[in-house]
């Protein structure tokens, strides 16, 4: 591996993630025994305007690393799995659905939406962004220890399976209703 591939190896980010993925084509994986088409489904990206919307009706500013991937693609399904990454208007419709804190927007789904990903937006600790809740059975979001850039890493390798749960921290919790 050249010095600038070992460079750009571990210097994962946003764009080098999706590029790669824009990259592959007809490439078939095994997943949970079957034999699927390892595929995305990309939007076209938001503008500026979109995202600046999005922050205002929201009230909070985006991570960086969130806004490049919208920029990118607003919003990406898993082809052949019920899983994806909402796209902004998705996501302000589950900020009006659901009775969460405002700083936890929900930015995604898995399993067949039994569970939701979200960003906390209140923190400024990049490596503790990303937590998940069961809409129905859950009383708490559940930190996955993760910024942005390293869920969309391992959520796209595990094609959208909740690795998570491989070793979940259940005493990082938000309550999930405010009242």
């Amino acid at each position: 591996m050249s010095e600038e591939n070992m460079e750009e190896y571990f210097n994962i980010n946003i764009k080098i993630i999706l590029k790669a993925l824009t990259e592959t084509k007809n490439t078939e994986i095994y997943y949970y025994g079957s034999k699927v088409e390892y595929g995305f489904n990309f939007k076209k990206g938001a503008t500026d305007k979109e995202i600046s919307y999005l922050e205002n009706k929201i009230g909070y500013k985006l991570p960086n690393d969130y806004k490049e991937f919208l920029q990118y693609t607003n919003g990406l399904k898993f082809r052949h799995y019920d899983a994806k990454i909402s796209d902004i208007e998705d996501m302000l419709e589950s900020y009006e659905i659901f009775d969460y804190p405002d700083y936890m927007v929900v930015i995604g789904t898995s399993l067949s939406s039994q569970l939701q990903i979200a960003i906390n937006l209140l923190t400024n600790e990049d490596d503790n962004r990303i937590y998940v809740v069961d809409p129905i059975a859950d009383d708490y979001f559940v930190s996955i220890n993760s910024n942005f850039t390293e869920f969309l890493n391992r959520f796209l390798s595990s094609y959208g399976s909740d690795y998570w749960n491989w070793g979940i921290d259940s005493t990082n919790k938000i309550l999930k209703n405010t009242e």
